[in-house]
């Protein structure tokens, strides 16, 4: 699986969530830290027009990033408030965009089968998401909503739950490891953190970060997560050690 130039799945991917705040600042430094992809947060942005969108992107890929776009509504935990009709005029200019590797839309919204033949004209990867900042569903709920999202078409299905406790964020792991289709999880909140480290351990493709303020509970700041995996994961480690020192990867 690739999204952009970036292969997922032989090793930990890290995905940094922007928005238009200290962008360059912050691509540079994704940029330095070795991050894989950038989420483009444009919901987030001050103002949310095709110019905004266009600039925003033209930035990413001048630093060399893939992105994968969100323009997240507020009914699932984003910030964009606009009809549906001016959503999908947005996703006309976003999902063309060259710097756009992949796109993520909600399984409930009316929108995706539209946005997905876009994606699909554009030969770009489809991310059919679904968000509980509530509650981790029982099992066979699980199932059913990550086959709802590989039955819309999804080239890749994400799923991000709200944990309540540990057996949440076990149940989690082992159900989506039996998936067998490519995927992003996370448990969201203070007890499914560790999913954001170990996921990869059962399939997930990638792990989202932030710098400065975090855009969702449980998320590990990007350079102490880099640490982590760098001490779990010897082959993503291995691939890091000429860029940095032995002392950037001590974890405190």
């Amino acid at each position: 699986m690739q999204i952009g130039t970036v292969e997922l799945g032989k090793e930990p991917a890290v995905i940094v969530a922007l928005n238009g705040e200290n962008l360059k600042e912050n691509l540079e430094k994704a940029r330095r830290l070795r991050i894989d992809l950038v989420e483009a947060r444009l919901d987030l942005l001050t103002e949310i027009t095709p110019e905004t969108i266009r600039e925003f992107l033209d930035t990413v890929a001048d630093f060399g990033f893939y992105a994968v776009s969100t323009l997240r509504p507020a009914w699932e935990g984003g910030e964009f408030k606009g009809e549906d009709p001016e959503r999908l005029k947005l996703f006309e200019v976003i999902v063309k965009h060259p710097a756009t590797g992949a796109v993520d839309v909600e399984l409930r919204s009316s929108l995706l089968p539209e946005v997905a033949s876009m994606v699909r004209e554009e030969r770009k990867k489809l991310i059919v998401s679904y968000h509980d900042f509530e509650k981790t569903p029982s099992e066979s709920e699980i199932e059913e909503i990550l086959g709802k999202c590989r039955e819309a078409g999804a080239d890749i299905v994400k799923v991000a739950f709200m944990g309540k406790s540990q057996e949440d964020a076990a149940r989690v792991c082992c159900v989506l490891s039996k998936f067998n289709h490519p995927k992003i999880f996370m448990v969201m909140g203070e007890v499914g953190s560790f999913t954001r480290v170990v996921g990869f351990s059962f399939g997930s493709l990638l792990t989202y970060t932030f710098f400065g303020k975090p855009v969702a509970p449980g998320q590990i700041e990007a350079e102490r997560l880099i640490k982590l995996l760098s001490n779990l994961y010897p082959s993503y480690r291995k691939k890091r050690e000429k860029f940095f020192s032995e002392e950037f990867f001590q974890l405190i």
